[in-house]
């Protein structure tokens, strides 16, 4: 009992966050046949972004380790291929995303893509990710908030735009369109483009986590020491 009091006595921030999480994407499937509000949806979406890359980059944060040596197998994951220049740049694109949508809440075709994004994190953070991270690591971080966030509000917003004037063959069209532009000019070409084996910009010991500590499989298929 003493060793569950001690965590809880360290952890509750985090129990509480979590809590929280889970509370309001519950109550939004609860209120989801009564939920018409587009505006406030969109709103909650876009903070759901903002708490999504902070689980990802800060607490827990070891997302760019992940992604460098889990996905990428990087030989020097601290700054390549994926690093903090790269990550900053591709993650104000997602403004352009989530903005909209509460500027003109009408437009069913500039809310769609958010909402069909969340849906993709909801799969890609909880079962993807930490399948290619390898199964040391069953956890990604951002798999709380687009579980318990993203995926509830997805599916609410998009129930919502049928409720509110239905969603036409062209807005999903559309939708498509602005979410692969966005997912080709917004997330891939900054990180393309900066990708830089003599990057100054590294993630630190925290954003690498446990991973810090592994080292890559070289093109061989030997493990390095």
């Amino acid at each position: 009992m003493s060793k569950w009091v001690d965590t809880y006595r360290r952890e509750w921030p985090r129990v509480a966050a979590i809590q929280a999480m889970a509370l309001g994407g519950a109550s939004i499937l609860a209120s989801r046949k009564n939920q018409t509000n587009v505006r406030a949806l969109a709103v909650m979406n876009a903070m759901t972004m903002c708490a999504h890359q902070y689980e990802e980059y800060v607490d827990p944060g070891y997302f760019p380790g992940m992604v460098n040596v889990g996905i990428f197998k990087s030989d020097q994951p601290r700054n390549y291929p994926y690093n903090p220049n790269s990550a900053m740049c591709a993650n104000i694109f997602f403004r352009a995303l989530y903005v909209p949508p509460m500027l003109f809440p009408r437009v069913t075709w500039l809310g769609l893509p958010g909402a069909m994004l969340g849906l993709i994190q909801g799969v890609g953070h909880t079962t993807l990710m930490p399948k290619l991270g390898g199964a040391k690591y069953p956890y990604s971080p951002g798999a709380l908030t687009a579980a318990l966030l993203h995926v509830p509000i997805g599916l609410t917003y998009i129930r919502a735009l049928r409720a509110q004037g239905g969603i036409s063959k062209s807005d999903w069209i559309k939708s498509f369109g602005v979410l692969g532009a966005f997912l080709v000019l917004g997330v891939a070409a900054p990180n393309l483009a900066l990708k830089d084996r003599n990057s100054p910009y590294e993630f630190t010991d925290h954003q690498m986590g446990s991973y810090a500590a592994d080292r890559t499989v070289d093109l061989s298929g030997g493990s390095g020491t």
